[in-house]
């Protein structure tokens, strides 16, 4: 993986828990970092969600390493929402990392 294949500016989002004032929780995501990355769609699925159709994308996303992203977070790119599912070193050497990643449409 060459550093000019990562063309696409990613923001890199965390989930952070908040307590409602009702005695419970609302989830919201807070920007950590900005970074470049290359997408590569793996698989699609469809199916019905709540009684209307969706679309499930499965992609992978490389970037450099080090960075912090980790599983339950997100990354956007334009418009995009990409749910991480998990992250691995990708060449063995520590420079890059890939992150599988699930989008949905509705």
């Amino acid at each position: 993986m060459s550093v000019g294949a990562l063309r696409h500016r990613l923001t890199h989002q965390t989930a952070v828990d908040l307590p409602d004032g009702a005695g419970g929780i609302a989830r919201t995501f807070l920007t950590v970092d900005v970074l470049w990355g290359a997408i590569e769609p793996l698989s699609t699925d469809y199916g019905l969600a709540e009684e209307r159709p969706r679309a499930s994308r499965l992609l992978r996303l490389t970037v450099r390493a080090p960075n912090t992203i980790a599983a339950g977070d997100r990354l956007l790119h334009a418009g995009r929402r990409f749910h991480v599912e998990a992250v691995v070193d990708a060449d063995g050497r520590g420079r890059f990392h890939h992150i599988r990643c699930r989008e949905e449409e509705t």
